[in-house]
């Protein structure tokens, strides 16, 4: 049987062609990804005022007189060729916008000859899009939180993106934090739909005899080759309605997890990676094992960065060597400050801990975080908002450590609470507490995941006066870890691993989709205080269901 072609998979799914994102936004600038359904020189329109009149042929007229002739008010206008060699994506960096503004955008062709463009404008013809600046300095600030998207998993069902749109725009809300599993690559074979690693194992032989090159492989060719299959999932994956309209019209703030590449990736010893790729005892041609575990990994982190990464606040990317790639970053809005922890890009078990002791986040990423908790712990910010994708406490710890067999081993090893990781986690917890002594400041980790949502706060007998919480939201779509999952997550109490922090459970829940909703405004004395609603669907009339719980 011939290789799939992965540019035009024959599998039954909608994909997604036509798209746009707004990426990291200021008061002054945004970051705009547009992907493009055919390869041409398109135009991106910024405006203050809607966008009217003819806007499918636009009178046949340039895109720049159109928009004279109409009176629209142009803020920005930029063009770029849009090709197959970034899967037709590319982020726009605009600048120069006012604050607390209401922008409207389109994606328009400036070709004038309708038998090769039959309708100009691509994005923004039949309904309106926009997005609005940042205020300058925020008083209040309302943001959602998200992590794992997976409506294949869930028969089609796109879970709670129809309530989170709701609820980001009865809020409205400034901006969205993706926090890991945008897409699952791996997981879904069951549904009918492939798993890339076991499709890799089931094809190997047919790949490889097709980009053989002599005594050797065609490495380019057969990355190119991973690489389509890795942005075809997330063509599928992000067609749903609702998330695109949450897409087009909040800022989004995105970090990935491990099934964008493989699920536990970095819990994985050498030989477990091969595991994956060869049947049993076909494991004596190590050296194109490793090739082929290679060319995924940097197939997945380049349709990471054209699709997520492209569009957060920019970091020192090499995607020849996706190694030394700065995956992590930071903003800030107001008195709120954030750092996405980014968990998947230097995490390695069998890490040599003399060169690098930091098994999940690398030393680079570690002293990087190190640098800005000091920073804003002496800093006017009042709240530190901090993305671990993998929760810093969620489970029980006897089922974290005790459990880790069979398929789960992988899963419990991606844990803070497992003891694998018990040093590089106490080391970080450390830095948080002491930092944060003083009391005026609150941290609040945000984490996905475990498909369950838990709220925690941790205390440190050193530093009583630390406020330092623990919220994990997920899954938005992906299904649920069943009810009876509610019984594995702590109850809270001492630490395993750490003598010095003990938490108290404040919320848990199981057997439900739930997203979140972060507010930071002033209480009735007129103090400043953060507030989290975690909401999940409930009933079978479209109820949805509201936890709150209140930062102090």
């Amino acid at each position: 049987m011939p290789l799939l072609d992965p540019t035009s998979n024959e599998l039954k799914k909608e994909k997604l062609y036509s798209a746009a994102i707004i990426g990291a936004t200021t008061s002054s600038s945004s970051r705009i990804w547009i992907r493009a359904y055919a390869e041409g020189h398109w135009t991106l329109v910024i405006a203050k005022t809607p966008l009217q009149g003819d806007l499918v042929r636009l009178q046949e007229k340039p895109i720049a007189q159109f928009m004279a002739d109409m009176g629209i008010e142009v803020a920005d206008i930029q063009s770029h060729d849009f090709t197959q060699q970034t899967n037709l994506t590319h982020t726009f960096d605009i600048n120069g916008l006012d604050a607390g503004t209401t922008y409207y955008y389109a994606v328009i062709s400036s070709e004038l000859d309708a038998t090769k463009v039959p309708r100009r404008t691509e994005l923004g013809a039949d309904k309106p899009l926009f997005f609005r600046t940042m205020p300058e300095s925020p008083s209040k600030l309302t943001f959602g939180f998200y992590s794992c998207h997976d409506h294949i998993s869930a028969n089609g069902d796109v879970g709670a993106w129809p309530h989170f749109l709701e609820k980001l725009t009865d809020t409205g809300a400034h901006f969205v934090i993706g926090g890991g599993d945008q897409i699952y690559v791996d997981t879904n074979a069951k549904q009918g739909f492939p798993d890339i690693w076991k499709w890799l194992k089931d094809n190997r032989e047919a790949l490889l005899k097709t980009f053989a090159k002599g005594d050797d492989y065609d490495r380019e060719g057969i990355q190119l080759y991973l690489l389509n299959i890795y942005r075809w999932y997330y063509r599928v994956y992000w067609n749903v309605s609702s998330l695109r309209e949450v897409y087009e019209r909040f800022p989004q703030y995105m970090v990935w997890d491990d099934h964008e590449i493989m699920d536990g990736w970095g819990s994985y010893t050498h030989d477990d990676r091969l595991d994956r790729i060869f049947r049993m005892f076909e494991h004596e041609d190590e050296k194109v094992g490793d090739m082929l575990v290679d060319l995924m990994w940097k197939a997945a982190c380049q349709a990471y960065y054209e699709y997520e990464h492209s569009h957060n606040p920019p970091t020192a990317i090499n995607l020849q060597n996706p190694d030394d790639c700065q995956w992590d970053y930071a903003f800030k809005h107001g008195n709120s400050a954030f750092y996405i922890l980014e968990m998947r890009g230097h995490h390695d078990l069998e890490k040599d801990k003399k060169i690098d002791p930091y098994i999940i986040l690398g030393r680079d990423q570690f002293n990087r975080f190190k640098n800005w908790l000091a920073a804003e712990a002496s800093g006017d910010s009042k709240f530190l908002f901090v993305v671990s994708p993998v929760p810093v406490l969620h489970w029980i710890d006897n089922i974290v450590n005790y459990a880790d067999l069979g398929g789960a081993k992988d899963d419990f090893m991606d844990e803070w609470g497992h003891e694998t990781n018990w040093e590089e986690r106490n080391q970080m917890l450390e830095e948080v507490f002491s930092q944060l002594k003083s009391g005026n400041k609150t941290l609040v980790f945000l984490s996905g995941d475990v498909h369950c949502a838990s709220v925690f706060r941790l205390r440190h007998k050193n530093y009583r006066g630390a406020k330092v919480y623990q919220l994990t939201s997920s899954a938005i779509s992906r299904k649920p870890a069943p009810s009876i999952s509610y019984l594995g997550i702590t109850n809270g109490g001492a630490m395993a691993g750490n003598d010095n922090i003990y938490s108290e459970r404040l919320f848990a829940l199981a057997g439900n989709k739930n997203f979140s909703i972060f507010r930071v405004r002033q209480n009735e004395s007129g103090a400043q205080m953060v507030t989290a609603d975690l909401y999940w669907p409930s009933g079978d009339s479209g109820e949805i269901s509201k936890k709150q719980i209140v930062f102090d």
